[in-house]
């Protein structure tokens, strides 16, 4: 999709230049994506194959790490069965591109690792401490799930590394104080000093967050653009309810709470095998039943939302149930980590799915859809367990391959040609769209070389394409895409504010990717052509041009 490459590569470049969000420039997302391909832009150079190679290493690290986290949930070879999906629904697999909603879920899976190597592990203060520095890193990613996350991490600290001693008594396990050795899971002992470092960190981290925005940006402006701007893309009720509110969803998610309570009921030696498969089937039914669909029918369905995505409200059902029923219970146990899972995972979802939707937001949290399902596997009898895990990962995996081979995901986009192009040379290569976008693109890149003077700005609109990146230039406006949410601008502020620094290009893309694009500027051409007279017009683009006397406000 060059729209959502161009950007977070064109405010990368943008901050490699030495631009700083939210003070130079407008945009209602968390800073940590695009410095971090800042980074990259400035030390290796801009390059696809960069993007590649950072997508293939967040991808294994989040198969790893949310492996790490299933580990404390399920045992052995039942752990390895759950994230076997994870191959195919890691976020880069499902869209290759450096994005905030992985870069945020794989910065969680991080530190809750930390935070369990904290907790049943002896480890330094220093470790520790800096571990618990690592949980304002999400917030820095994606707001709507880093900072509800960090206020999950505070609540579970202070409760576990001050208030459940005295809560459940002084021999609650405390083991902060001497012993070296390492501590067994399962055990009831918890190395309180360690979390106590931990929540330590999440302070100091805060705060050096808040500086670090306060000194360069200003914390007014960070505000303003993360939370007043961005808050226009959050789902009202309508929204929530048509998310939330299919019936179909909640008679599955009664379905498999019914299976799990079934399993609960007696030990696994009275249990009659009728009932063992009466709830097995229950609750991995659905699964069967989606896979089924997707073989069977799945060109039929590939119209509407997608079979595997009907699943997120069933399991987060089943998980909040299960949560619940356990929760007096494990508020008095020592593994801080194992029991806020299920609430981590299901209140990260939630606030995930608020900008989008499931369909749209689920592509970077299927880590959280395995630890969901790795919660409610903890059944008794291991054979049981193990058949029902490789159970889970097989009918997911048979409903994961053809939403991923099909590019299910891309439905918004502009696919209607026939054959693909890909970029075969330069610093774009291996770029791969359907016709005629990426031809289109390049022709526009040899009219800019040759007729247009480095010297002079050019404005494109809607901004769909990697044009800054690619050709060196300087975004000469205060913003990067036009959209309702990265510009409050009208379209004639923006024009003003084009003329006011000397803009003489204007390039007018015809031909979207992304068709919602051109509701998004609506107007917005037709003013800039008001002003600005057509001298070119290529396949794709319109070229604009207009002198513009030298200004005495102009930057």
């Amino acid at each position: 999709m060059l729209g959502d490459y161009a950007y977070i590569v064109d405010t990368a470049w943008r901050i490699a230049q030495g631009e700083v969000m939210y003070r130079d420039f407008g945009l209602p997302h968390s800073p940590l994506t695009f410095h971090v391909q800042a980074t990259l832009i400035k030390v290796f150079g801009f390059s696809y194959g960069v993007t590649a190679w950072y997508c293939t290493v967040v991808n294994v690290g989040y198969v790893l790490l949310t492996y790490g986290l299933v580990r404390v949930l399920v045992p052995g070879w039942s752990g390895v069965a759950l994230c076997v999906p994870l191959v195919w629904l890691a976020p880069h697999s499902i869209y290759p591109h450096p994005f905030y909603d992985p870069d945020a879920c794989w910065l969680v899976l991080l530190n809750l690792n930390l935070l369990h190597w904290v907790a049943t592990r002896r480890v330094g203060a220093v470790v520790a401490f800096l571990g618990g520095v690592t949980t304002v890193l999400p917030a820095l990613a994606k707001q709507n799930v880093g900072y509800p996350y960090v206020a999950l991490v505070v609540v579970a600290v202070v409760w576990w590394g001050w208030l459940r001693g005295r809560w459940v008594g002084a021999g609650a396990g405390s083991r902060g104080e001497g012993k070296g050795e390492s501590k067994a899971e399962g055990t009831a002992e918890l190395d309180v000093v360690g979390l106590r470092w931990f929540g330590a960190g999440v302070v100091v981290g805060v705060v050096g967050a808040a500086v670090w925005l306060g000194l360069t940006c200003g914390l007014g402006n960070y505000w303003r653009w993360v939370f007043a701007s961005a808050s226009r893309r959050l789902a009202d009720l309508t929204f929530i309810l048509e998310t939330y509110g299919n019936y179909e969803s909640w008679v599955l998610g009664g379905l498999m709470v019914l299976g799990w309570w079934l399993w609960q009921r007696k030990g696994e030696g009275a249990r009659p095998f009728w009932v063992a498969t009466a709830s097995a089937t229950l609750l991995l039914g659905p699964f069967v039943v989606v896979s089924a669909i997707t073989w069977l029918c799945g060109r039929f369905f590939v119209g509407f939302d997608y079979p595997l995505l009907s699943l997120w409200v069933p399991v987060m059902i089943l998980t909040l149930v299960v949560g619940l029923w356990q929760l007096p219970a494990v508020l008095s146990a020592s593994q801080p980590v194992r029991t806020m899972l299920p609430w981590i995972a299901v209140i990260l979802t939630f606030f995930s799915f608020l900008s989008q939707g499931h369909t749209g937001s689920s592509y970077g949290i299927w880590a959280l859809f395995v630890l969901m399902m790795a919660y409610a596997m903890p059944l008794p009898g291991k054979c049981w367990q193990l058949l029902m895990c490789w159970t889970f990962a097989t009918t997911l995996t048979l409903a994961a391959i053809p939403y991923v081979y099909r590019n299910i995901r891309l439905r918004y986009i502009d696919r209607r040609g026939k054959t693909l192009q890909t970029v075969t040379s330069g610093s774009f290569r291996g770029f791969t769209v359907h016709v005629p976008h990426l031809s289109n693109f390049f022709e526009l890149l040899d009219f800019v070389t040759k007729y247009i003077p480095e010297s002079e700005p050019v404005v494109c609109v809607p901004q769909e394409d990697p044009f800054y990146v690619m050709t060196g230039r300087r975004n000469p406006l205060p913003m990067v895409i036009f959209d309702r949410t990265a510009t409050p601008l009208s379209p004639e502020e923006i024009v003003e504010e084009a003329e006011r620094r000397q803009v003489k290009w204007v390039i007018v893309k015809r031909v979207l990717q992304f068709g919602g694009l051109a509701g998004e500027t609506k107007g917005l051409p037709e003013v800039f052509s008001e002003k600005y007279s057509r001298v070119a017009r290529l396949k794709g683009y319109d070229i604009l041009y207009r002198s513009a006397p030298a200004q005495v406000d102009s930057p």
